[in-house]
């Protein structure tokens, strides 16, 4: 018995085992092409479709945006006109706080707290304090003896301003006998604010030719070169009435040429 015998079938033919022949690729263009129309195609649907939706629903119209208010522009301005310069005044000078005027009974003293007036037989205490206060400081003291002829006086001095006050000492004289029992006198380096005036209208610093404009009755020249400038005529009568009113004595600088000092005081007519 041979091998093949147990087989349980005997082989087939070969040839019946060969795979049929498969027909020969046919022409695949015209295919491709219809699957592109049809992409085509429903893409062309889909647009319409979606522009006819589009093209139904209603349209509203969005609200123009609120234009914000345009920025005020600024007016046109107006030329000014350039100042024109004007002329530099002159300053003047500061009002003073305190005037002493003089006059031939005495003196008065005006500034903010009031006035005071001081008469030559008064005493000198009070007149001290109110020259004090015009001041603005207290004064200095000095003292000029006396001789035959003149008193003794205390000197109490102030810048520009010399109050003089009769000393008696232990002699037994008054007051009532003393024919000027004060008396002052004004020179240069007043304050700004102290400002001192007479009746004559004479000031510290005038030229000799404006005092004489102001009508002295005398002009006589002293020893030393100085003129002296006499206001006031009829005074110093002390001595027949007992009146002390004083006469103003005008005396220049050295140079004759300006007011040095100007002194209101009893004097007996030729002195």
């Amino acid at each position: 018995m041979s091998n093949d015998d147990w087989l349980p079938f005997a082989p087939l033919d070969p040839q019946e085992h060969r795979e049929p022949e498969r027909p020969e690729n046919p022409n695949r263009v015209p295919m491709i092409l219809g699957a592109i129309a049809g992409v085509l195609l429903v893409a062309v649907i889909v647009v319409v479709s979606a522009y006819l939706l589009r093209a139904t629903e209603p349209t509203t119209a969005a609200p123009p945006a609120a234009s914000s208010p345009a920025a005020p522009q600024p007016a046109p301005s107006t030329p000014q006109e350039q100042p024109q310069p004007s002329e530099t005044p002159t300053p003047e000078p500061p009002a003073a706080a305190s005037t002493i005027a003089l006059n031939g009974s005495g003196f008065m003293i005006t500034s903010e707290d009031g006035e005071f007036t001081h008469r030559w037989a008064d005493d000198a205490a009070p007149a001290i304090a109110a020259l004090t206060e015009a001041f603005g400081t207290a004064p200095e003291e000095d003292f000029v003896n006396g001789d035959a002829e003149n008193w003794a006086y205390d000197i109490y001095v102030w810048p520009g301003f010399r109050l003089y006050d009769v000393f008696l000492g232990d002699g037994g004289r008054s007051r009532s006998e003393v024919p000027a029992p004060t008396w002052v006198t004004v020179g240069a380096g007043l304050p700004a604010d102290v400002q001192v005036t007479n009746e004559f209208g004479v000031a510290v610093g005038d030229t000799i030719d404006q005092a004489r404009s102001k009508g002295p009755f005398d002009e006589f020249a002293l020893t030393n070169g100085r003129l002296r400038l006499t206001y006031g005529e009829g005074r110093g009568t002390f001595y027949n009435n007992g009146e002390r009113v004083f006469s103003a004595f005008v005396e220049s600088d050295e140079s004759a040429q300006k007011v040095a000092t100007i002194t209101y005081t009893f004097r007996a007519r030729g002195q």
